[in-house]
């Protein structure tokens, strides 16, 4: 059973992205339609959750899964300077 809070923590976000390189490997396995559908529903949902809380994740062969903090820009999109 989880603990729901606020804000969800860098371990649980840490879990998630190292559970989105599976997927990648689904494509080279036979799938119905229906349950490639539902798989990437699935991967497009863990991705919004990374996103949201503010994290990108990047797999690397041999060197694992690497959640990073999102950096906000200074400045705003509509400036030109």
């Amino acid at each position: 059973m989880s603990r729901l809070t606020s804000k969800t923590e860098r371990k649980a976000i840490k879990v998630l992205a190292n559970t989105l390189r599976f997927f990648d490997d689904t494509n080279l396995l036979f799938v119905s339609a229906e349950d490639a559908q539902k798989a990437r529903e699935a991967e497009n949902i863990l991705r919004s959750i990374i996103q949201n809380n503010g994290y990108s994740a990047r797999y690397q062969k041999g060197k694992g899964t690497k959640i990073l903090k999102d950096k906000k820009s200074k400045y705003y999109a509509n400036e030109l300077f």
